[in-house]
């Protein structure tokens, strides 16, 4: 099917005497013997002209950017971007859009791009056009500018986010100029907006090699410049007698654990930032106590200054304040104990199981299978208690106020928890008729009630 596209393309084109190629991360994931996702050509043709080619040859096409010079098709169910020549493209402090400089040039085109290894282009007669060494530093598995790599990163300093989101996809090493030029103009992430900054990290988050681009990215003190939070755990060490690692290490094992799953991903890489600050020794030993309601105050405050939507900045903090639940769990919990957890958890439940499960690191092994154990044996009865996930409370507060003939207040509330915490601890039956739940509400309103006078 790629091949009709490309044929449509460069046939359209030919008519118009417009130049036009396959480019940038096309190539190289073709060159990789990848499936393609994106298709991205280059053309000589201003915004305007390639649209009306493309009408001419009643081709369904959309404005992508106009003014960035990208026109996007639908070309056999598949959808393609065409973007007219650029010469150069910077992005101003604080702005998500770069000012534009069309170029005349498929040369000049590529010398503006990110690295090497997306300066690679094809031409309509497969011709592979490789003006900056790409398919050399694309088999040496290379990370590097085309330009100098100073003022590549003063252009676009995402670019620098976009390095190591490439090492994490790829596995790739950032070449040794490149890296210094990365630690050098790293605070220029400071001028870049958070929406783009929040969109590259969730990318590099998903990356088979992540491991590889956080630890990379510490070491260039790239992380200061947006989440600041993530430094204090380099060195903290999280046992008295075993020095071999520290949180930040254990973080980066907990993320490697991790599914690929953005939330989650967030959540690993942020839960224990609240450790550096509630540290305390007791005894020879290191504790971090109730690190995780602090980590999730932090992350959430952090997730908004990367301007996360709110209902993700909630899951992911929820995450936090509740990762270390599940690894306190022993044989002893009752029923009732775990249809507790069950419920406070809700329907964050399976995300809370497996951020636990990742959480558990250590270098006895002995102690890991034990903490597993544990995490199995917890998941079965949760299994055998399934009912009570995403039980609602069996009494409304309209109920009760109509039942009892109540006015709104306090004690509405109390009725409520009540009979849903009877529920929970078995006593009373789950979705039953309403008549039984009023009468243990009677029950309860007369005991408070006989208290009251007493």
């Amino acid at each position: 099917m790629e091949k009709s596209v490309f044929k449509k393309i460069y046939e359209i084109f030919k008519k118009e005497k417009g130049e036009i190629f396959l480019v940038g991360g096309s190539v190289r994931d073709m060159l990789m013997n990848k499936e393609l996702t994106d298709f991205d050509f280059a053309t000589s043709l201003p915004p305007q002209k390639t649209r009306e080619t493309l009408n001419k040859n009643k081709i369904k096409n959309f404005p992508v950017g106009i003014a960035f010079g990208t026109v996007g098709a639908i070309i056999d169910g598949k959808e393609v971007h065409i973007t007219t020549y650029r010469k150069k493209e910077t992005y101003r402090p604080r702005n998500r859009k770069p000012a534009v400089e069309f170029g005349e040039t498929l040369k000049e085109d590529l010398k503006r791009r990110d690295f090497t290894i997306n300066t690679l282009a094809i031409s309509p007669d497969g011709k592979i056009i490789d003006m900056y060494n790409g398919a050399k530093d694309l088999s040496e598995k290379l990370i590097l500018t085309p330009s100098n790599p100073d003022e590549s990163f003063e252009d676009d300093p995402l670019r620098i986010l976009r390095a190591f989101r490439f090492q994490s996809q790829l596995g790739f090493k950032i070449e040794n100029t490149t890296y210094k030029a990365i630690e050098k103009n790293a605070f220029r992430l400071m001028y870049i907006s958070e929406e783009r900054i929040q969109a590259e990290m969730t990318k590099l988050l998903l990356g088979d090699f992540v491991v590889k681009a956080l630890a990379e990215m510490m070491n260039a003190k790239v992380l200061n410049f947006f989440i600041p939070e993530l430094y204090p755990l380099k060195n903290l060490h999280q046992e008295s007698e075993q020095h071999h690692k520290d949180v930040w290490l254990h973080t980066l094992k907990v993320v490697e654990n991790t599914p690929k799953d953005a939330t989650l991903r967030w959540a690993t890489l942020l839960h224990d930032i609240g450790k550096p600050y509630v540290k305390a020794e007791e005894k020879d030993q290191i504790h971090f106590y109730r690190h995780e309601e602090l980590g999730a105050k932090m992350a959430y405050s952090i997730l908004s200054r990367l301007k996360f939507p709110k209902e993700l900045k909630e899951d992911i903090s929820f995450l936090i304040s509740k990762h270390m639940r599940a690894n306190l769990y022993t044989p002893e919990w009752t029923d009732s104990a775990v249809r507790r957890f069950i419920k406070e958890m809700g329907a964050r439940l399976d995300k809370v199981l497996i951020l636990s499960r990742c959480d558990i690191t250590s270098y006895r092994k002995e102690k890991v299978r034990e903490k597993i154990k544990m995490l199995d044996e917890l998941s079965e009865r949760i299994n055998s208690l399934n009912s009570i996930k995403g039980l609602k409370y069996p009494l409304s507060g309209n109920d009760i106020m109509e039942y009892f003939n109540l006015p709104p207040g306090r004690l509405i509330g109390k009725i409520k928890e009540f009979v849903m915490n009877e529920v929970i601890e078995g006593r009373l039956p789950q979705e039953t008729k309403k008549e039984i739940y009023f009468e243990a509400a009677s029950t309860f309103l007369r005991s408070i009630t006989k208290k009251s006078k007493n």
